[in-house]
């Protein structure tokens, strides 16, 4: 199964990736919405980057009483009519990348999109093993 994976030798900590992630999917360019994280600072040997994604070990899906999170052909799908706010989903994911909102949350589904914002191809999408 392939996942978004994330290279920080690669990247240079311009986070268009929190805003193309945001942007396509909560209609808005705000970086507490992206469904994955990286952060970056400078040290004295230069640039630190560090980042998490999702990597679709499913704990979510396992931790969902209501079912509102599901694995379907390598993508997880989220159905806000059914999820119940528990929180459940949050608390077990391994990578904190499960964004929490008003209503729902955010799961990453894996659309691609903020590694085709990635000027340096720091975010891509290889083969993982559960």
């Amino acid at each position: 199964m392939k996942a978004l994976t994330f290279h920080p030798d690669k990247c240079i900590g311009c986070k268009l990736c929190h805003l193309a992630c945001s942007g396509h999917n909560e209609g808005q360019f705000n970086p507490r919405l992206a469904r994955l994280q990286v952060t970056s600072c400078y040290t004295r040997d230069g640039l630190a980057v560090s980042g998490r994604t999702c990597n679709l070990d499913l704990a979510c899906v396992r931790a969902c009483p209501a079912g509102a999170i599901a694995e379907k052909k390598g993508r997880l799908k989220f159905n806000l009519e059914a999820c119940t706010d528990c929180g459940l989903c949050v608390s077990v994911c391994p990578n904190q990348v499960i964004v929490e909102k008003d209503r729902g949350v955010g799961v990453c589904v894996q659309c691609r999109t903020c590694a085709g914002w990635c000027p340096t191809e720091a975010l891509t999408f290889e083969e993982v093993s559960n």
